[in-house]
């Protein structure tokens, strides 16, 4: 068998028995690793016709794994309007203006990233705006959370919303003193509405945008992912497997809709596949910080009235996490909110207690994750550690949001973002990024992560004693990743058996300042034992 030998490195496996090493082989046909060790360890085991690569001392870590992402979202951002740089509702009534000249009329101007924390009214927009720059065109734009969609009049009147539809359960639409509509619409329920009107990009168009992200995700180190989507983009990456054209690993976490498919064998979890699988469902629990839809135990403050939306009535949750435990699936919670997240605990225990232990022990893939968790008290940061629920975090969400927990949360944003908190607990961790929300960049991330803050910001460290050990950081971006999405026995570590995923370092990040760790960036990824990016 051909293989690949990697020699004269500096390698942190990830791998509690063999921590550190200098060299790995792996196989070609397979691409997993068949020795780790030192450099006459792997020459031997490789065998005289094996190719040897050098990698003069650079440092080697296993792939990177975002464990949250939004992968065909994150590639539509630079098909659609990017509202992210605007400072105000009418900078991006601009860029809808100049985008609807160069659409035919009738036909949908879409896009998003659009943030009204970063305005100096910080009010919601209206439809009125909207109109003014697109009179022709229904125009609808996600906010950059991905919660609020705001819309013109005429997307309006095609989705049949007026003054006397009603707020549909799990979602709002937010309406002016006379009862009328403003334009925004709350949460995914509320959404739906206008969102099931749009068609999306031709799938070639689909594909080609898949492909040119999927080579920037490898230029980071990323070689694995869990995305968070729907059935059509798992059809779009299947099409792309079937071609040999999707380059990375792609652990496919579904909106909760296709559950009776994945009950009936339509759609089948863990089919064998090294690039794509469908490994479990993704629950709302309830909203975001920013567009103040995150389910609260109190109030925001100012706004007495206000706790958040409970995405999930609290019934349909339970239903929820108790078929999918039956099935043996990943269940990804959405909890922002400390309400949100006591919910999805009780779901969780409740599914738990129902199940025999020798059942737990029969659904060895089996696991309960809560994302985000940015505001959680610390009874349920308990709960989640004797239930052995993992904690799905993405450190650069505590760099943007500073502001506006300190705003919105009041005094409770101290408890925000509580990453050190969960470790010590022993609650696991697994690192994302939740792009297109944020960055996907894992050193920027990891960064994030220890030093609470962006080396580009110029700003101190946030709630710095919740800052996360780089050791513990990296884990979590790997072997953590890997668990977080059942599948630690294929990825995470550089251990024999194991693929051969890995990115190559120019320095060694332990002994080197962090804000080095950033601009240096990555040298080379590799997949399956073959270099897909950098050089060697």
């Amino acid at each position: 068998m051909s293989r690949i030998a990697y020699l004269n490195g500096n390698l942190y496996t990830m791998d509690e028995t063999r921590p550190r090493a200098q060299a790995l082989a792996v196989e070609r046909e397979s691409g997993r690793i068949v020795a780790v060790g030192d450099d006459a360890e792997v020459r031997r085991a490789a065998g005289g016709q094996a190719e040897l690569i050098d990698l003069r001392g650079k440092t080697v870590l296993p792939g990177f794994i975002d464990a949250h992402i939004h992968l065909l979202a994150t590639a539509y951002r630079s098909h659609d309007i990017d509202a992210a740089a605007c400072n105000s509702a009418d900078e991006v009534a601009q860029l809808v203006r100049e985008r609807a000249t160069r659409t035919p009329v009738g036909q949908w101007v879409v896009g998003g990233q659009w943030d009204r924390n970063r305005w100096s009214t910080r009010a919601f927009p209206s439809r009125e705006v909207l109109d003014a720059a697109a009179p022709e065109h229904p125009v609808a734009l996600w906010s950059k959370d991905g919660h609020l969609l705001w819309v013109n009049s005429l997307a309006l009147a095609r989705a049949g919303i007026t003054a006397e539809t009603p707020d549909p359960p799990g979602g709002a639409i937010l309406r002016d003193g006379s009862g009328q509509p403003t334009g925004i619409l709350q949460e995914g329920a509320a959404m739906e509405l206008v969102a099931r009107l749009i068609s999306s990009p031709s799938p070639s168009l689909a594909r080609q945008l898949l492909e040119e992200t999927c080579a920037s995700l490898l230029r980071s180190g990323i070689t694995a992912i869990h995305d968070i989507e729907d059935r059509a983009t798992y059809d779009l990456l299947a099409s792309l497997r079937a071609a040999g054209r999707l380059p990375l690993r792609v652990r496919m976490i579904l909106q909760r809709h296709p559950l009776p498919e994945l009950r009936a064998g339509v759609l089948k979890a863990d089919e064998e596949d090294a690039f794509l699988r469908i490994g479990g469902i993704k629950i709302f629990a309830d909203g975001t910080l920013g567009s103040q839809t995150a389910a609260m135990l109190e109030s925001y403050e100012g706004s007495a009235s206000n706790y958040g939306i409970l995405a999930t009535p609290e019934e349909q949750m339970r239903a929820l996490v108790r078929e999918a435990s039956e099935l043996n699936l990943i269940i990804a919670i959405h909890a922002i909110g400390d309400r949100a997240a006591r919910v999805a605990l009780d779901a969780i225990e409740l599914a738990r207690r129902q199940l025999t232990e020798q059942e737990r022990r029969a659904r060895g893939r089996l696991r309960y994750r809560l994302e985000h968790l940015q505001l959680v008290q610390p009874a349920d940061l308990e709960r989640m550690r004797h239930l052995g629920v993992i904690a799905s975090i993405q450190p650069y969400h505590a760099v943007a949001d500073r502001d506006i927990a300190e705003r919105y949360w009041g005094p409770r944003h101290k408890q925000a973002y509580a990453y050190r908190s969960m470790s010590e607990r022993g609650i696991p961790l697994a690192l994302g990024s939740d792009a297109p929300v944020e960055l996907f960049e894992p050193l920027r991330i990891v960064y994030a992560a220890v030093k609470r803050t962006d080396p580009e910001s110029g700003r101190p460290s946030w709630l710095a004693e919740q800052a996360l050990p780089l050791s513990t950081a990296l884990y979590a971006y790997t072997l953590g990743a890997a668990y977080a999405g059942a599948e630690e026995a294929d990825r995470g570590s550089l251990s024999v058996g194991k693929f051969g995923d890995a990115v190559v370092l120019p320095e060694d990040p332990f002994q080197i300042p962090p804000e080095r760790l950033v601009s240096n960036g990555v040298q080379a990824t590799i997949v399956g034992g073959q270099p897909v990016f950098g050089d060697l």
